[in-house]
């Protein structure tokens, strides 16, 4: 009896819409870029793909190619005129910028960035973690700010007048730091019209920046009618959203232990919204609740910890627009 041998490609016989799936289950853009060398099939495929993590390990703009200043372009002369043999390379040339990337994609609906490291410097021990919302400008912020266990000398400090400016630091820092990634990430936001959800974090896990699909859409018609000019920044350079007044709700415990057995020195929690005249006292501190609770909600220890700060005493700091 004759066998006929079957030399059909195996992956041919899977369908385009289950070929979907699996890269949107993959994800990471680093993957799909080498899934699109497999075939002319994946590589058409590839770019359809709508659920997507970009790991950065360099943040660069599109246009820093442009924005050398004439010192810099000099002096890069004189270093290639002393050096022939060894041609010297604009390192900017030979990295993307986050929207050059993406540009590769075709439908993006959910986008994930991860950036290399958190942006704030804090001192030994202590830890922060915020999570910001924002549309066209910030809608919320949540700041989580403790210290390891430690002696009564760090819970003096932080219970006086020392602690509460840095508390008000952390909660400035945070603040700067949200509204640097969401001016960052401005021209992506422009440039993918079908894009409703935006998460922004960093590999520390310090802070996050999220838009739904409504804070896109104010993006994109803010930055229309600004013909643009909030596109494009640099994170390193200070170009950020401008933070609107805001009205910042801090609550504070001395020294708190966690049912896991976990040490919190100087725990502090701070709600950040902008300061809206139409809103009475009792709807904004419900608000704040709601806000704080979803803000940790995927990780149980500062879940526990917000509960608990919750139910503190709380105090009320105005700041202008910065």
């Amino acid at each position: 009896m004759a066998f006929e041998l079957d030399n059909s490609d195996g992956f041919d016989r899977i369908p385009d819409p289950l070929i979907h799936i699996i890269f949107n289950q993959l994800s990471d853009i680093k993957t799909l870029i080498r899934c699109r060398s497999v075939s002319k099939r994946f590589n058409s495929l590839v770019p359809q793909a709508d659920s997507l993590l970009l790991r950065v390990d360099r943040v660069i703009s599109a246009s820093d190619d442009d924005d050398d200043s004439i010192l810099i372009a000099f002096l890069r002369f004189i270093i290639k005129f002393l050096s022939p043999n060894k041609p010297l390379q604009n390192p900017t040339r030979s990295q993307n910028s986050p929207a050059q990337i993406l540009r590769e994609f075709e439908k993006i609906r959910n986008l994930q960035i991860e950036l290399p490291s958190g942006d704030l410097r804090l001192e030994k021990g202590t830890i922060i973690r915020w999570k910001a919302e924002f549309g066209k400008t910030l809608k919320s912020c949540v700041i989580l700010g403790f210290r390891g266990g430690g002696g009564d000398g760090e819970v003096a400090e932080l219970g006086g007048g020392g602690g509460l400016k840095m508390r008000v630091v952390w909660t400035i820092s945070a603040l700067i730091a949200a509204s640097a990634r969401h001016y960052m990430m401005m021209e992506v936001v422009n440039e993918h019209k079908e894009l409703e959800n935006l998460l922004i974090k960093d590999r520390e896990d310090e802070g996050k920046v999220v838009m739904d699909k409504k804070g896109l859409r104010e993006c994109r018609e803010c930055s229309e009618v600004n013909n643009g000019s909030s596109g494009v920044g640099l994170w390193w350079r200070s170009n950020r959203t401008t933070v609107p007044a805001v009205r910042m709700r801090m609550r504070h415990e001395a020294r708190m232990e966690l049912s896991g057995g976990t040490k919190m020195v100087g725990a502090t929690l701070v709600v950040v919204r902008p300061i809206n005249e139409r809103s009475d006292e009792v709807e904004e501190q419900n608000g704040d609740v709601g806000i704080a609770l979803g803000a940790f909600r995927e990780d149980q220890v500062y879940c526990e910890a917000v509960e608990r700060l919750l139910k503190s005493r709380s105090y009320i700091l105005e700041m202008n627009s910065f």
